[in-house]
C-alpha cells in the first residue's frame, strides 16, 4: 500500500509540474546543490579517522617531507581508539587530552604547521565530550561555550521538571 501511495504521489507531482509549465531540463538538473551533512555532526568512527590522519603524517615524516617523529602520536591515537572501543569514556577523555597536550608541546620535534593541523583535525572529528573545557574555549570562543553550557543547563532543568 505504501509503495502505491508513493508512486501515486510522484505521478501527481510530475503532472502538477507539467500543468504549471515546468519542464525539467538538463540545465536545471546541473544546478542542483549537493546534499551536505551538518559540519557539527561527528562520525562514530572518529577514532579510526584520527589514527589514519596521524599515520598519514608519520608516513610523510618517514619520507622526509615534514620534520619530526610521529610515532608517539601513533601510539597515543592507537591507545585512544582501543579505549573508545572498550567503552571507557573517562580514559578516552584523558587520552584525547593527553594527545592535545602532546601536540601543543610539539612532542617528537614536529613542526608547528603539522602540530596545528593535527590539533585542528582532532578537534573537528572528536566528539566534544572528549575535549577539556579550555580547549573548547580556545577553539570556539568563550561566548559560544558559555551559551552552549547555559543551553544544556536549561535543557537539564526542563527535563528534571518533566517527571
Amino acid at each position: 500500500m505504501k509503495r502505491h501511495i508513493s508512486t501515486y504521489s510522484a505521478t501527481v507531482l510530475v503532472f502538477g509540474w507539467a500543468l504549471l509549465g515546468f519542464a525539467p531540463t538538463q540545465a536545471a538538473a546541473d544546478n542542483i546543490e549537493p546534499v551536505t551533512w551538518n559540519n557539527s555532526q561527528k562520525s562514530s568512527a572518529w577514532a579510526e579517522e584520527l589514527l589514519g590522519q596521524v599515520v598519514t603524517y608519520q608516513t610523510m615524516a618517514e619520507k622526509n617531507l615534514i620534520p619530526g617523529s610521529f610515532q608517539a602520536y601513533v601510539d597515543q591515537t592507537s591507545k585512544i581508539r582501543e579505549l573508545y572501543r572498550s567503552g571507557d569514556r573517562r580514559a578516552t577523555y584523558d587520552g584525547v587530552n593527553a594527545l592535545m597536550v602532546m601536540l601543543e608541546a610539539r612532542v617528537g620535534g614536529v613542526d608547528e604547521h603539522s602540530a596545528n593541523a593535527l590539533w585542528d583535525f582532532c578537534y573537528r572529528v572528536t566528539p566534544d565530550e572528549f575535549h577539556a573545557r579550555d580547549r573548547h574555549i580556545r577553539a570556539k570562543g568563550a561566548d559560544t561555550v558559555k551559551e552552549h553550557e547555559e543551553f544544556m543547563r536549561n535543557m537539564e532543568e526542563r527535563a528534571g521538571m518533566s517527571f
